[in-house]
């Protein structure tokens, strides 16, 4: 799994496509690794290719699992499966944070929290909050909430917008 993770983490951070990580996962459990090495080394020879060093990265894994097809497929399919995770890294960690905040604040004023999500883009961050039964102005709560969050080391460098929406 901690080679799987490795991958992953590169591959996000170098911008590889899901499906380009997936389509390398299922030829990994039909193709010979052969094949597979070329087919990584073509997709790192296109000019403008997207995950340069998780391809390089494969081909290390290649190499280092050239005897073990089974194990190199079992590392690409964690690979795969925590993709979406590290991709979304950032926001989750943020929501861990501040999900017990906003809840608070809105518990507080006699509502229920009754979803939470948030999108980041850059350095600006949505976060929309789903409340059941709105008992107050919105730009108010709106502005609590971004107070509440901008004291916190995760949110301060960060352009807040929240939206608030009623059951």
């Amino acid at each position: 799994m901690q080679e799987g993770e490795g991958l992953t983490r590169i591959a996000v951070e170098s911008g590889m496509a899901f499906k380009q990580l997936q389509e390398i996962y299922r030829m990994a459990r039909t193709r010979s690794p052969t094949y597979l090495e070329a087919y990584v080394k073509r997709q790192m020879s296109r000019e403008s290719v997207r995950g340069f060093m998780a391809f390089a990265r494969m081909l290390e894994l290649l190499r280092k699992y050239e005897n073990s097809p089974a194990f190199l497929a079992k590392v690409l399919m964690y690979a795969v499966m925590l993709f979406e995770y590290y991709r979304r890294e950032p926001i989750i960690k943020r929501r861990i944070a501040a999900e017990p905040v906003i809840r608070q604040i809105v518990e507080a004023r006699n509502m229920s929290l009754e979803n939470l999500s948030l999108e980041l883009y850059g350095r600006n961050m949505d976060i929309n909050v789903k409340v059941h039964s709105l008992s107050m102005n919105p730009k108010a709560l709106c502005d609590e909430i971004i107070n509440a969050l901008k004291g916190m080391e995760e949110f301060s460098n960060l352009n807040l917008k929240v939206w608030i929406e009623q059951r």
